[in-house]
């Protein structure tokens, strides 16, 4: 069954991902504006700032209430106690970033490049609000491993979402109206969540449960906080030292790797409460076994659409986006190695997590954001006029470097934990599925050299035959056996999908 929800979530976001690209798409395409990679920079930006604040509405809370409900804690209680707390630092959230930028123009007395720039942080500030108020029912659904529950409300997000942005481009809006999207789409998450949360209980919150989420959540603040600011300040340097073109063709290759990423944060999310099940039962073994499972199957889906970008880059961004996101070219060849890097540590992860070692989650990511930034800066600006310093220059390339060595250090942590704490040896099998994925790369790039790709049906071809160049490659190497082709092919078979589907909306 967990393979089957795993699967559900990877359709789901491969799902997300087709339809955030039509999105990506027709903005570059057919949206009018002088610039369509100035309009994605604000919409960055604007998303980015808010995202930094955003994290004081979670500070490791989300996780603690997925750790309680799935070690059995009475479920009322959780959820009245994860609505009292939801609302104080909702509200804190919001207090803190208008007082922030009141602080800013007021005293400071700087401002924003454009007063576009301005308006689209307090509509992503409603996006982030109501975003808060979903988390209430979706970590529910996480906790409880309803994956269908938890996954249909994002595919409904993506929808509408992509739905206002076919409206926006085609009725001749700009900027603004970009950024509504987003709430238009949060709001359908919201709607769709509330539906499927009717007739769960919400009780009294209790002071005994909000101490019992805080011993949890308190170690994970420094690691929530630290996330959300490396996933972000990104964004947010780029717009201050190269402004919103360049924030733009980061952000559009953003949003063409992040789905791989997000699909690797929801098995993550299906895995922790697993993990914390098996814990609770002492079940060292079996964690053991669901780690190494993950990861094996995780490396081999993810590694072959990652090198399938880096290496036809071009034609992916000629295709998907626009020739005029070819400046892009660098940053598609090095940003999505951050999702490979991150599905390989992150079943390892919620292991520690799922052990209640919540101490070497906050540690990595310390160790993260501190490579993050400090990179960040040295090598996205050309110089700091204030200090009179030269730096790199690099830009949105520096910023997907930064990135990627984060992202790695991050691996290279969280292994040596494990092995340190559970004597677990890196999984050498693991190196087959980047040599399959390296051999299946290098021989597509070379027929692109004979054989240039102009159309989205001949690319789908071209990915199709390097697909079946990856499993005969692995399946040489004994590492894809009928065994794991009976597993895919059960797993991904549409009515027992369907079956799961209906019996969990139905609360069987």
């Amino acid at each position: 069954m967990i393979a089957r929800k795993s699967a559900l979530i990877m359709a789901t976001q491969v799902l997300n991902g087709i339809l955030g690209y039509i999105a990506i798409f027709l903005v570059a395409r057919y949206m009018n504006v002088a610039d369509p990679d100035y309009a994605l920079g604000v919409v960055a930006f604007a998303y980015g700032l808010v995202a930094i604040f955003h994290i004081f509405e979670d500070l490791g809370f989300n996780q603690a209430h997925v750790k309680r409900v799935s070690e059995g804690q009475d479920l009322g209680t959780c959820n009245g106690t994860f609505v009292a707390l939801k609302v104080v630092l909702t509200a804190f959230m919001v207090v803190l970033l208008m007082g922030s930028v009141w602080f800013w123009k007021n005293v400071v007395g700087r401002g924003f490049e454009s007063p576009q720039h301005e308006t689209a942080v307090y509509v992503m500030l409603l996006y982030f609000v109501l975003w808060s108020v979903s988390q209430i029912m979706l970590q529910t659904f996480k906790a409880r491993r309803e994956i269908a529950k938890d996954q249909l409300p994002f595919f409904m997000e993506t929808l509408f979402r992509v739905i206002a942005t076919v409206y926006v481009v085609f009725a001749g809006y700009g900027v603004i109206a970009l950024a509504w999207t987003y709430v238009v789409g949060e709001v359908a998450i919201l709607l769709t969540s509330l539906y499927f949360f009717r007739g769960y209980p919400i009780k009294r919150p209790s002071w005994q449960y909000v101490k019992m989420y805080a011993t949890f959540a308190i170690p994970l603040a420094i690691v929530v906080a630290s996330t959300k600011v490396m996933t972000n300040v990104d964004k947010v340097l780029i717009q201050l030292f190269w402004g919103a073109a360049e924030g733009g063709n980061y952000f559009a290759i953003y949003r063409l790797s992040r789905f791989l990423d997000m699909a690797t944060l929801a098995i993550g999310t299906l895995l922790f409460p697993t993990m914390s099940a098996l814990h609770a039962r002492t079940d060292l073994g079996g964690i053991k076994r669901l780690s190494y499972t993950a990861e094996r199957y995780l490396s081999m889906v993810i590694f072959p659409i990652v090198f399938f970008m880096i290496f036809m880059a071009r034609p992916v961004i000629h295709i998907m986006l626009s020739n005029k996101f070819y400046p892009a070219i660098p940053i598609l060849q090095i940003l999505p190695i951050f999702a490979l890097f991150d599905a390989l540590e992150k079943p390892y992860q919620m292991k520690l997590l799922g052990m209640s070692l919540p101490k070497f989650a906050r540690n990595r990511v310390l160790l993260m954001v501190a490579l993050n930034v400090a990179l960040n800066i040295l090598l996205i600006p050309r110089d700091i006029q204030m200090l009179g310093v030269r730096l790199a220059g690099m830009g949105a390339v520096g910023a997907a470097i930064a990135t990627v060595i984060a992202y790695l250090a991050g691996l290279v942590y969280t292994r040596w934990v494990v092995w340190r704490v559970s004597r677990m040896a890196v999984n050498w099998r693991i190196g087959l599925h980047f040599l399959a994925a390296l051999a299946m790369g290098l021989t597509l790039a070379t027929l692109y050299q004979y054989f240039p790709v102009g159309r989205w049906y001949e690319l789908a071809a071209v990915g199709l035959l390097g697909l079946g160049l990856y499993l005969g490659l692995l399946a040489l190497m004994r590492e894809f056996t009928r065994a794991d082709l009976d597993l895919f092919m059960d797993t991904l078979n549409i009515r027992k999908m369907g079956r799961y589907v209906r019996e969990e909306l139905r609360g069987k």
